[in-house]
């Protein structure tokens, strides 16, 4: 995979305390030492990742 492969990580996706962390693989390490990522964490790695501010339907005030 390339170096610039976008990378999301979801943390405690699906509850109130859910948090999205987004880089690329070649920042990936760089993210996980500086940042506290919680258990549970799903990572999704993929184009599909670029689409996440057109389909942020969770963090909207419409649910």
């Amino acid at each position: 995979m390339r170096a610039e492969m976008p990378v999301a990580l979801v943390e405690k996706g699906t509850t109130p305390d859910h948090k999205v962390h987004t880089t690329t693989l070649a920042e990936l390490p760089h993210l996980v030492a500086t940042k506290t990522i919680h258990a549970p964490t799903l990572i999704i790695v993929g184009e599909v990742v670029k689409l996440r501010e057109k389909l942020n339907w969770f963090d909207s005030d419409k649910m």
